[in-house]
């Protein structure tokens, strides 16, 4: 069986195939009837437990699988799920899948033993079903999500009571009735503590049923306000996890509908082209429209999720400010620290797209171009010069970074510390840093300028327009830039112009 599949099916969010709900329900059903087993043990005449013991035989043997299929992908589980709180849910489910297994094997060797100990391990296989329903990720991930709103709670709740319990110790220490009859019972802070404590947690210390309670009017007023308190436990933390809990499925179905999204752009055979590539950019009304993913969500998926962006753009040239927006695909193989890369195992060109981010267009067609060539393509799809994203602005043309060499040979640990931005760019160059392996560097930029289509000018030094091209050159001799004009760019109907620039780009680089 395909390790991808077994991986889907034990995965923390598998996705809904025939195949993975029928093996989820079949061994659903089995964690159901081998925990009636279990139970039918201890109250069937002995008459009737070889047959039970013969359906534990059956059950051990089908979990022993499901361990051993499991032990062969963790690996790739692991893998798909970043995460520490999934991680250790992982872990968690591998012990449970255990300790299902372990004990009925050693109880098939130990007839007598069914009702020792190993009763309640064997027992632990019904939370096995949370595997298979998904119940308990849902609740810890909104605890997860919700958790500093409920420690912030938690912490109001936590003060305010002891302040109220100083304050209760306060009026009832040595307080008497008349001549010294009857003194309150709260003699310290600790007790008055435990004492307000017990009326949240219906008394688990004792304290009510031991008759421990205020005795002055002031003291029964503020004993009055703790018991408010009980309320606020309950209530607030109860909303909280609640607000999360729809918020998690909410999550949930986003996660479903960019999947949908991401299906929409897959590769498809491309007519002018020849070859297949990935959907060009679409609008935002088409695919409302194609996958009935309404616009707050067509915005959330882009928001949470990387590998798209909005693009805002003209629908006709007599328009005079950007009317349409334009949801463009950028994770064609890999996605980096500064956008996309496709690193090909015999990739003997190198196609650089320095500015796709701020360059309507210039992004998509780098991407079809390296298709069309063969080759592998670096390409900046989330930095820009005075972008109105303050996180994003950054110029990967003109850098004095490129020159600053040291910090290439920084371990991921070190990088890991640096500011994003120059996280990014030094990724930037470290891939590219494979230049000298390639024959030739192929940087293509949109212009306004351009009479023609497109213009190729084999770069040096002193030719350069930009620090890019310099650090380039500096690091190869077969730097080539190649200008594209930018009215040919911002339809994205230029499947042509790349068929015909393939063609030139051949000639050059034979």
């Amino acid at each position: 069986m395909n390790r991808q599949l077994i991986a889907e099916i034990f995965d923390l969010n598998p996705k809904e195939t025939p195949v993975v709900k029928r093996i989820d329900n079949f061994i659903y059903v089995i964690i159901l009837l081998s925990t009636l087993v279990v139970t039918l043990e201890t109250i069937v005449p002995l008459e009737y437990l070889p047959n039970l013991q013969a359906f534990e035989t059956i059950v051990t043997i089908v979990f022993v699988a499901e361990l051993l299929f499991k032990l062969s992908v963790f690996n790739l589980l692991f893998a798909r799920h970043e995460k520490l709180w999934e991680r250790v849910l992982l872990f968690a489910y591998l012990l449970i899948d255990i300790a299902a297994v372990v004990p009925p094997i050693i109880f098939l060797f130990n007839e007598g033993g069914h009702h020792d100990y190993f009763l309640t391990l064997r027992l632990l296989r019904i939370f096995k079903a949370f595997q298979h329903d998904h119940s308990i990720e849902l609740i810890l991930r909104a605890i997860i999500k919700k958790r500093t709103e409920l420690i912030k709670s938690a912490l109001v709740v936590v003060v305010v009571t002891i302040f109220l319990s100083v304050l209760l110790y306060e009026v009832e220490n040595d307080f008497e009735f008349g001549d010294g009859i009857k003194k309150s019972s709260i003699k310290d802070i600790f007790t008055a503590m435990t004492w307000a404590f017990a009326v949240f947690v219906d008394d688990a210390t004792g304290h009510i049923d031991g008759g421990l309670s205020p005795t002055t009017s002031l003291g029964r007023l503020i004993a009055a306000v703790i018991g408010l308190l009980k309320i606020g436990i309950v209530v607030i933390p109860t909303g909280i996890i609640a607000t999360g809990f729809m918020e998690v499925i909410e999550e949930n179905k986003i996660h479903l509908q960019y999947q949908e999204l991401k299906a929409a752009f897959r590769k498809k055979m491309n007519d002018v082209l020849g070859i297949p590539v990935f959907e060009r950019p679409r609008t935002v009304f088409t695919l409302r429209d194609a996958l009935f993913i309404h616009e707050n969500n067509m915005f959330s998926i882009l928001e949470t999720t990387k590998g798209f962006r909005i693009r805002a753009v003209q629908s006709d040239e007599q328009e005079k400010y950007v009317d349409t927006n334009l949801v463009e695909y950028y994770a064609y193989q890999d996605l980096t620290a500064y956008g996309g890369k496709i690193d090909r195992e015999n990739g003997k060109h190198l196609i650089i797209s320095p500015n796709s981010s701020a360059d309507v267009g210039i992004g998509y067609f780098s991407y079809c171009l390296s298709e069309l060539l063969g080759a592998d393509l670096i390409s900046n799809e989330l930095y820009q010069k005075n972008s109105l994203n303050l996180k994003y602005d950054f110029d990967f043309l003109n850098n004095e970074l490129y020159w600053k060499n040291e910090q290439v040979e920084m371990s991921e640990k070190a990088l890991k510390k640096l500011p994003l931005k120059q996280q990014a760019i030094f990724q930037f160059k470290k891939d590219i840093l494979k230049l000298k392996e390639y024959q030739h560097i192929l940087v293509l930029e949109s212009s306004p300028n351009t009479k023609e289509d497109f213009e190729i000018a084999k770069m040096s030094i002193g030719t350069c327009q930009h620090q890019l091209l310099m650090w380039l050159c500096s690091n190869s001799e077969n730097v080539f830039s190649i200008k594209v004009k930018q009215k040919n760019l911002e339809n994205y109907t230029y499947y042509e112009y790349i068929k015909n620039l393939s063609e030139e780009v051949k000639v050059l680089i034979r």
